[in-house]
């Protein structure tokens, strides 16, 4: 002990340990946008859990009972909760890096930590997986439709006058896309946003009906057939329950169809910018009650549709009851209006990553120039270097404001947002190839193993974590946060390599 009534010296590494506690505290600066007060923040704890969860509901749910059928309903509810645990994860250092950015969007985040090169790179990506979605819309829709439209013809149009061949879906889904077409142009479908709600009841609706089914086949015997997607009926045989699937191919196959169905990284940003009162904890607490909200529905939904069809699932499980099911048919009918307005809200997206590569890329050519030549004027006005002058030659006939011209990136982007001619041009090339995919490939389960097993996992954890690393590379490797981010980067990269092998492998077999 030190002698009474004498200063004690300050502990040098109490002072260490203070000073790095302050530097922690300052790399950890954040900048809300829109701020913390800001009137944008209209949106409550239970309508953003509500968004969110009505934003991850959607098409890919009608492939989970597939998945459970793959995998077995023991290993399928374990990859379940392990897809809800890092999707929330994902989620959240989205979020985070949102936070230390003053990010409002997906693609500023990218900017922001890594710089406009990447964020070409990864818009891309999106371009490529965005039109993905409007094949895997379009495949739903025919699904969906298609049958609806055979069963109506049967029963009420002589054979004799006209009799549904393989041309019918193509037909039908081409009627679908004309009756929408004016929306597929549109700049702004702010007014389309609730049609996410119609398809989450939709997906309650449909549960509630399969599991009503399911009741009636395996403890009441009333159901002894199902339909083939040639329109023929078949026997069921006595199925067996799969608990655990001794195919790993069989897991490679499955997990992206999970991945993909909570898969909403695009809105997550949106939707923490307009959050009342944005701290941490509340933040986290939307993501978990959404996601696990979703995983309970999901869970639920992959079972009764298992317990239904068991090794018959088909990708989408639509297929495996008869179009004129009346118990079964609110629920379709609600999920073909929410795929059909969700379309132009999907293609708007799609179109604008589309039409701003090019701007992009110029913008990131002349941001390079003018970075050159100001580094080059710099030089030659320090004397550092007396050649400059020959290399670097400013044209006299600019002024200055016609230097900050070439600042502005969004005159390009607006001319070229605004070109109405384009914006057609380039909403038909997207739907017509979207259409001719969906009609030549046999179902959604090979749209959905594709961009699940690829583009899905890019998307949702190695580029968020990636970004997450980048921005607090400051901070520390060895932190819980830095550790996991990096392991899910090993993680998503290992995956998309081996579940993409995969499903090429399906798809050449």
């Amino acid at each position: 002990m030190p002698p009474c009534g004498k200063d004690v010296p300050p502990d040098k590494t109490n002072v260490e340990t203070l000073e790095e506690v302050q530097y922690s505290k300052a790399l950890s600066l954040e900048f809300l946008n829109p701020s913390h007060s800001s009137p944008l923040r209209r949106t409550s704890f239970n309508a953003a859990t509500f968004n969110l969860v009505a934003t991850v509901i959607g098409g890919g749910v009608l492939s989970l009972p597939l998945a459970f059928a793959k995998v077995g309903i023991v290993l399928a509810t374990i990859m379940m909760i392990f897809a809800a645990y890092i999707t929330e994860f994902g989620l959240y250092i989205l979020c985070s890096c949102a936070r230390r950015t003053g990010s409002d969007s997906y693609m500023t985040i990218v900017r922001s930590a890594f710089g406009p090169g990447a964020e070409i790179i990864v818009t891309s990506i999106l371009s490529i997986y965005l039109l993905g979605v409007l094949v895997a819309f379009q495949v739903l829709l025919k699904d969906i439709f298609a049958p609806l439209a055979r069963a109506f013809i049967v029963h009420f149009i002589p054979s004799s006058i006209y009799s549904p061949g393989k041309n019918l879906d193509a037909i039908v889904l081409a009627f679908i896309i004309s009756l929408i077409s004016p929306l597929l142009v549109k700049r702004d479908l702010h007014s389309l946003r609730h049609f996410c709600y119609v398809g989450f009841f939709s997906v309650c609706v449909i549960v509630v009906s399969i599991a009503i089914k399911a009741y009636q086949r395996n403890f009441l015997g009333e159901i002894d057939h199902y339909p083939t997607y040639s329109g023929k009926y078949e026997v069921w045989e006595k199925a067996k329950v799969l608990y655990f699937t001794d195919d790993w191919d069989n897991a490679f196959f499955a997990f992206p169809f999970i991945v993909l169905a909570f898969l909403c990284a695009f809105n997550v940003v949106e939707v923490h910018g307009a959050l009342e009162n944005p701290t941490r904890t509340r933040v986290r607490s939307v993501l978990h009650t959404a996601i696990f909200t979703s995983l309970a529905l999901f869970e639920v939904f992959g079972l009764v549709g298992y317990f239904y069809a068991y090794d018959e699932c088909q990708g989408n499980i639509f297929l495996n009851f008869d179009a004129s099911d009346k118990l079964i048919i609110v629920g379709r009918l609600g999920m073909g209006l929410t795929l059909m307005f969700g379309l132009p809200v999907s293609a708007l997206p799609c179109k604008e990553a589309w039409l701003s590569i090019f701007p992009q890329i110029q913008k990131w050519l002349k941001d390079r120039q003018l970075e050159e030549e100001t580094e080059s004027l710099i030089r030659f006005e320090s004397g550092i270097s007396t050649d400059t002058y020959s290399t670097f030659n400013p044209s006299p006939s600019k002024s200055d404001d016609e230097k900050l011209l070439i600042d502005i990136p969004e005159l390009i982007h607006k001319d070229s947002e605004h070109n109405q001619v384009i914006n057609i041009i380039a909403a038909f090339f997207l739907q017509a190839f979207a259409f001719v995919v969906a009609i030549s490939v046999p179902g959604i389960a090979v749209v959905w193993s594709v961009l699940g097993s690829s583009l899905s996992l890019l998307i949702g954890f190695a580029i968020p974590c990636a970004c997450y690393l980048k921005i607090r590379q400051k901070k520390g490797f060895f932190r819980t946060n830095n550790l996991i981010a990096f392991l899910l980067l090993l993680f998503s990269l290992v995956m998309t390599f081996s579940c993409t092998k995969q499903a090429i492998k399906n798809i050449n077999s």
